[in-house]
């Protein structure tokens, strides 16, 4: 009797540990940045775009739903960055890992203060879909690639656009 009472305490033990503590740990992030009147996300958006901080200790994946950012070494989620009106398709941080570039389906590229997740800049030149983010070297410039055709080389301290390369389509008919 008593090694039956043992095996039925160690089991209820073990199915408390297995259902509760895996939803402690998640009940937070299902509730991060949701929009008003929702109760909870499900899921975490499809992935666009992965890229590491320039120091390797945080990593920035654009979803769906915003950009993810994760310890790098234990994959513990640290913030959930939001604001665009639509899915994120690339990340890019800058050389010395304060800022994070988005480029959007939403026609925008948004600069995200790293530490606080808020917004810092929004350039709205494109007129499509924002598929590529990248840094220079020295941090001073930002390169966008978009499905509207064009190359957009923008100053970071202003958001005032420096250069726009355009790219000429030809269809050859048969």
């Amino acid at each position: 009797m008593m090694k039956t009472t043992l095996i039925f305490c160690l089991f209820l033990l073990a199915v408390s540990l297995f259902t509760v503590l895996p939803h402690t740990a998640t009940a937070d992030i299902t509730k991060w940045n949701l929009p008003e009147g929702a109760v909870a996300r499900l899921g975490k958006g499809s992935i666009d775009d992965v890229t590491y901080s320039p120091d390797g200790k945080l990593l920035a994946v654009a979803s769906l739903i915003g950009i993810w950012l994760y310890d790098a070494h234990s994959g513990q989620e640290l913030n959930l960055i939001t604001g665009h009106t639509d899915g994120v398709y690339s990340v890019s941080f800058s050389p010395d890992g304060k800022t994070i570039a988005s480029g959007s389906w939403d026609n925008t590229i948004r600069l995200w203060d790293v530490q606080t997740g808020v917004e810092k800049q929004r350039l709205t030149e494109h007129t499509d879909d924002v598929f590529n983010v990248v840094f220079s070297p020295d941090g001073q410039t930002l390169a966008s690639g978009s499905r509207d055709g064009t190359v957009r080389l923008w100053d970071v301290q202003t958001g005032v656009e420096k250069q726009k390369l355009i790219a000429i389509r030809i269809w050859l008919l048969g």
